[in-house]
């Protein structure tokens, strides 16, 4: 199976089953008749743009994020002071806490927006490590958070 048909398969088993765990992916995929190993759906899961939501059951599961028209800042923006928890920085890094289920979105739509002083973001579910690019000085990226977080 090529990866683009993998992917369709993944996209097409996480829009019709509520599915939290990549064990469970792989595990579909063996129940169809392919072998896959845990580090390619991860990778998947990453260059798809999924994400993990809450669901009924007290846990999380895997979501494509809707794409909209709204502007990514504003969307950015709005995620943040619906999920930021606390921010720490120095010398270029800025580790940003978030509510479970949020890491990833908020990388993403940092990424997404384009930010000049930012160099690259790394997420998981619950934190955001923002690099920013070599000169730019932490409490300008830090500035910018704050007016973010600005109801």
């Amino acid at each position: 199976m090529n990866k683009k048909i993998r992917q369709k398969t993944l996209l097409a088993l996480i829009q019709n089953h509520q599915v939290g765990r990549q064990e469970d992916i792989v595990a579909h995929f063996e129940t169809i008749g392919e072998t896959v190993t845990q580090a390619t759906i991860s990778r998947d899961i990453n260059e798809l743009g999924l994400i993990k939501v809450p669901n009924t059951h007290g846990g999380f599961h895997y979501h494509l994020p809707k794409q909209d028209d709204r502007p990514y800042l504003q969307r950015l923006r709005r995620t943040l002071q619906q999920s930021f928890l606390s921010q720490r920085a120095q010398r270029g890094q800025i580790m940003l806490k978030v509510q479970p289920g949020n890491g990833q979105l908020v990388a993403n739509l940092f990424e997404q927006v384009k930010f000049p002083e930012v160099f690259g973001t790394l997420s998981d579910d619950s934190s955001v490590l923002v690099l920013l690019k070599d000169g730019v000085v932490t409490s300008q990226m830090t500035n910018t958070i704050q007016k973010l977080l600005e109801k």
